[in-house]
């Protein structure tokens, strides 16, 4: 089989272990251990070409070649590289062939560019100008004109103030560009600054957008704004918004091909329902996000709406002060001609034209002052100078946007103070066949009134009917990650000696629904090891679920008809 080339048309088909395929802009060596190019992987996404992922063999071929097992994921150590040669650093070899999940950084325009923009403005060319006439007439007039005598030669002091004000304007609006520029970085960093969730090591873990590899597994979630293109592997009624990317507002259904649905992932997705997992496939500037952020670095930025109303009304306000200023300029033009006709002797043409420098001076004085040249962008630095105020209480920012509803309820984080706590759930409260749960140190001892049958009945429901997982934090601390209504229960459950992991692995699921404001529940199926039925885990807000059920376990674990007493 031949390599394919960039300059080809045609695609090259995907053989297990292949290791000959070339990339057209900067290929893959010919000994890469990777059986597949990123232009073979980015050529199925823009646009959707259903047909080259068949070619490629399909998303289980393409995880092998791409050497990842999507039931264990990549290798936290990932030691892999050419020929057999140990690279430096963890997945060295894969983001040398497939890149990095950064985009390269954006020209930064310096205080120079800066300054020289703020002084490209035609009010100060003017000035400049008329400083320029008017230190020159003064210096002549102080060395041979009238105020040559003079103890104390003061005709340079009004140009030179002119020139002054002219810097002092220059440079004020560069470092407040400057400084607003720097602000904007800081507030696009923190908005990159996010995690996702994958599987390393058959471990669920998190990590930052920016340490994701092609090869790793994603874990999506309702909620999550997908940060890489991929291609669907496993899931439950996942439903995306890909209107961000396509501009298309229709909620795009994932699955598989034999599904008869869409099996590709896009960056800047939003996953409206469903749970699932995918392989990814592209990263950074390969991504199809990063292809139209790329694509918006070659134009100008364009103005915000009200950048463009106020450069409007700086417009109008600039139309009359330069009628007030021609107006004014004739006036006094005017006036001193008469004053010279009316004078019993005419005066001296350096003086006549010092005066009209004067006046010329004057009047653009009223068109600087007129023009409100800094009101589009003293708003501006306004905007990011309070954003970046906000920015600055982290703590207070993440604790707001941590509060969730969950059950038709929202989780309000306060203390009887009304101060905000560290939005750490846990299980206080509980009634379960009809025992009753009356604090948290009493855990223990309630789980263990519990019969053995119903035992095994709530910690399956905990630990199956549940997404969140335990991993490190920021710190590096074990602690469940996901949300904290499930946090909370699985800790509960592991006060009380419950293994999820081996829990989830025992019990895989048939169909699962994930939570959503509209059900107000999640609810996950498995098959029983017993018969060949299935069990249904509901959790959810209690009316919801209390108004589904007929039946109930009792204090000795046997099925009960549910009252209306019982149901209060």
């Amino acid at each position: 089989m031949a390599p394919a080339t960039g300059g080809s048309s045609e695609r090259t088909p995907l053989l297990p272990g292949s290791s000959s395929l070339a990339r057209g802009n900067g290929a893959v060596p010919s000994n890469s251990t990777f059986g597949v190019n990123p232009e073979q992987l980015t050529n199925m996404l823009d646009p959707k070409d259903p047909d080259s992922l068949r070619e490629l063999g399909g998303p289980a071929e393409i995880c092998k070649a791409l050497k990842v097992d999507p039931k264990v994921g990549l290798k936290q150590r990932e030691q892999i590289g050419f020929n057999g040669e140990q690279q430096s650093e963890p997945f060295q070899a894969r983001r040398e062939v497939f890149g990095r999940n950064t985009l390269p950084e954006a020209h930064q325009v310096t205080f120079w560019q800066l300054l020289v923009a703020a002084y490209n403005d035609r009010t100060l060319i003017m000035l400049t100008i008329a400083a320029a006439v008017s230190l020159a007439v003064g210096i002549y007039d102080d060395t041979f004109g009238s105020h040559k005598n003079d103890d104390v030669k003061v005709g340079w002091v009004e140009g030179a103030a002119i020139f002054l004000a002219v810097l002092v304007v220059c440079f004020t609006n560069a470092i407040n560009d400057y400084q607003k520029e720097m602000q904007f970085q800081k507030l696009n960093a923190k908005k990159e600054d996010r995690t996702v969730k994958v599987r390393r090591d058959g471990n669920e873990i998190e990590i930052g957008v920016q340490e994701i590899n092609v090869g790793d597994i994603l874990l999506i979630e309702p909620g999550d704004i997908i940060p890489v293109d991929g291609v669907y592997l496993t899931g439950h009624n996942m439903t995306c918004d890909e209107s961000s990317a396509t501009g298309e507002s229709d909620a795009i259904k994932k699955g598989t091909l034999d599904e008869g649905r869409d099996p590709f992932i896009l960056s800047g997705a939003k996953v409206l329902e469903g749970v699932g997992s995918m392989v990814v496939v592209a990263v950074g500037p390969r991504s199809f996000y990063g292809k139209i952020m790329m694509a918006m670095r070659q134009g100008e930025a364009s103005e915000t709406p009200l950048q463009l109303k106020l450069d409007i009304l700086a417009e109008q306000i600039a139309k009359y002060g330069m009628s007030a200023a021609i107006l004014l300029l004739i006036t006094l033009t005017v006036k001193y001609l008469v004053k010279c006709a009316m004078a019993p002797e005419f005066p001296a043409y350096s003086i006549m034209f010092s005066h009209f420098v004067s006046i010329v001076i004057e009047s653009i004085t009223v068109v600087v002052v007129a023009v409100p040249e800094g009101l589009p962008m003293a708003v501006t630095i306004s905007l990011a100078y309070a954003t970046t105020k906000m920015l600055k209480d982290g703590n207070l920012v993440r604790q707001l946007a941590a509060c969730e509803t969950m059950g038709g309820a929202t989780v309000v984080c306060t203390d009887k103070t009304g101060t905000l706590t560290q939005n750490k759930m846990t299980v206080v409260r509980g009634y379960i066949a009809g025992h009753e749960l009356r604090s948290r140190s009493n855990a223990q001892a309630f789980y263990n009134e519990l019969s053995e049958d119903v035992q095994s009945l709530l910690l399956e429901s905990i630990a199956i009917n549940s997404t969140a997982f335990e991993g490190p934090d920021e710190k590096g601390q074990i602690e469940f990650i996901g949300s904290k209504s499930e946090c909370a229960l699985l800790g509960f459950g592991k006060v009380c000696g419950l293994d999820y992991r081996s829990t989830r692995a025992d019990n895989k699921p048939v169909r699962v629904y994930p939570f959503s404001s509209e059900k107000k529940t999640m609810t996950t199926i498995v098959p029983t090891k017993s018969d060949n039925k299935f069990r249904v885990h509901v959790k959810g807000a209690s009316e919801i679920v209390l108004r589904s059920c007929t039946k109930y376990l009792n204090q000795d674990g046997e099925v009960a008809n549910l009252d209306d007493d019982t149901r209060t």
